[in-house]
């Protein structure tokens, strides 16, 4: 599980990336920080939205570009055509569920040190994705799992 990180954390990290963190981004990153059902940008925006009311869809969708751009987010897979999301940025895959649209983690030790170590004879790596897709267990036992809902 992934450490959560402090405001001064995250204003340094958004200093390094040449961003300004804004209250609008702290809030939506903790939002992000704090799941685990890699939710997409309405999903976002319907959590933070009671706790900041002037919040605009578009103000996530925006922040959700300059976190992917930054680096302090990934776009983890897209289902029906949404993107969806994860702050965790450290190596690990994900297994999508083409059913239901679950997305699971899988451990980044022993997916990505693989896939580096074979790419790194062609060059500098700096992320490696693994995404699986199929069925997951629920919907395999016909309990149709819908997204998660945090």
């Amino acid at each position: 599980m992934m450490k959560r990180k402090t405001t001064a954390q995250w204003r340094t990290a958004f200093n390094a990336a040449g961003l300004r963190l804004t209250r609008q981004r702290l809030l939506i990153c903790r939002e992000l920080e704090g799941r685990r059902d890699h939710p997409d940008v309405e999903r976002l925006y319907r959590a933070v939205k009671p706790r900041l009311k002037q919040i605009s869809v578009f103000t996530v969708y925006r922040t959700m570009n300059a976190l992917e751009n930054a680096g302090l987010a990934w776009r983890v897979a897209t289902w029906r055509g949404h993107a969806r999301y994860d702050a965790n940025v450290e190596t690990h895959g994900h297994f999508l569920c083409e059913k239901c649209g679950r997305i699971d983690d899988l451990d980044g030790g022993s997916v990505g040190a693989g896939f580096a170590a074979f790419a790194a004879a062609k060059g500098t790596v700096h992320r490696v994705e693994v995404k699986l897709s199929g069925e997951c267990d629920a919907c395999l036992a016909g309990a149709r799992a819908l997204p998660q809902e945090a």
